[in-house]
Order: structure tokens, then C-alpha cells, then sequence
């Protein structure tokens, strides 16, 4: 019954928001854990809609998808600063992607630019988390790739995206693809975690 109820929740979790999930995970805490401590297990959901809410997706892809986005998170509001990938004084956009991956072991580019022909080419509507969305620079005219950003919430042309970002927030931000700003200034998605 104990593990019914389990996948009853993990079904119900891919469909509820972060908040809700937490305060389903602290009343239920007895059912995550298998010494009764409430941060023992942790319950891995789906959010992205290009991937089976029941279909229970790899443990290995989707840890590490979600540790580069929660590793990640822990800089918003860290500001930009043009040639820096240093946490204590800030980020450019590739410096940003540059040291969250490097964390993980990933030999990644430092610079934008040299994100275009590296990493695996995937197309928009199949992006997941933790992939990489390439931009041209603020100039558009240029035609020159300037700004990177890794995919936080996937949804082809609706997804989102945390970087470094030199605009309003200056500074590391979530900002969403479909905004016009970003639409116009879109390259490509690649991976660099499969």
C-alpha cells in the first residue's frame, strides 16, 4: 500500500508546481523517506512536456539535468561583469555557462562564440533542461553569436532560460525565449550533456 500510494504522488507531482510539491513532500514526508527523515529521498519528477510524466525517465540524465539547473540557480541575482567567470565578483553569459559546467566536469568553450560548433545540435521543440540556447549578439545586424543560456523550463519555443545577462537585469536572470528580444536573436540549441 506504502508504494502505491508513492507512484500514486509521483503521478500527481508532474503535474504540480514547485510550492505544491514541497508542501506535499513535508506532509508526506514518511513515504519519501526509508529512514523516515524528510530529507533522506529526494522524488524526481517531470516538468518538461516533451518527456512521459509516466514514464519514469533515466536517473542518470534527469539527476544530472536537474543538479546543472539547481547549481545553476544558486547565482541568481550574481551580477554581470563583461570577461568574468568568478561567483564572487560576477558573470558574462559564456563565463556563467563556462563555470556552472565546468563544476560538473564538462570541458565547455569560455567563450560564446565557440559554442557554435560544439556540443550536439538538437532541435527546439526536443530541447530539455540543461541543454544550451545560442543567441546573435545585441547587434543583429552583425549576425555574430554573443549570448548563450541554459534551458530551465523546456518547451520548444515557449521555453526558458537562466544566464548572465548585460540587458535590465544585469546580471544572472531567467528570461523567456518567446520574449521578441530573444526570438530575434536566436541561433540554435545544443547539447552537451548526452
Amino acid at each position: 500500500m506504502k508504494y502505491l500510494s508513492l507512484i500514486s504522488l509521483f503521478f500527481l507531482f508532474s503535474c504540480l508546481d514547485k510550492n505544491e510539491i514541497t508542501q506535499l513532500k513535508h506532509q508526506y514526508s514518511d513515504l519519501f523517506s526509508k529512514k523516515g527523515s524528510p530529507d533522506s529521498a529526494e522524488v524526481q519528477t517531470t516538468a518538461d512536456p516533451q518527456e512521459n510524466p509516466r514514464a519514469i525517465p533515466s536517473e542518470a540524465s534527469v539527476t544530472r539535468r536537474d543538479e546543472v539547473l539547481k547549481f545553476a540557480y544558486q547565482y541568481l541575482g550574481t551580477p554581470y561583469i563583461y570577461g568574468s567567470a568568478d561567483p564572487k565578483t560576477g558573470f558574462d553569459c559564456s563565463g556563467f555557462i563556462n563555470y556552472v559546467y565546468r563544476h560538473f566536469g564538462y570541458d565547455v568553450p569560455r567563450s560564446s562564440k565557440d559554442f557554435l560548433n560544439f556540443g550536439r545540435d538538437i532541435p527546439l521543440e526536443k530541447v530539455r533542461k540543461g541543454d544550451l540556447l545560442i543567441f546573435y549578439g545585441t547587434d543583429t545586424e552583425l549576425r555574430e553569436v554573443g549570448h548563450i543560456g541554459i534551458v530551465s523550463r523546456a518547451a520548444g519555443a515557449d521555453s526558458e532560460f537562466i544566464h548572465a545577462s548585460s540587458g535590465k537585469a544585469n546580471g544572472v536572470t531567467i528570461s523567456a525565449l518567446s520574449s521578441p528580444h530573444y526570438t530575434a536573436r536566436f541561433v540554435k540549441a545544443i547539447s552537451v550533456l548526452d
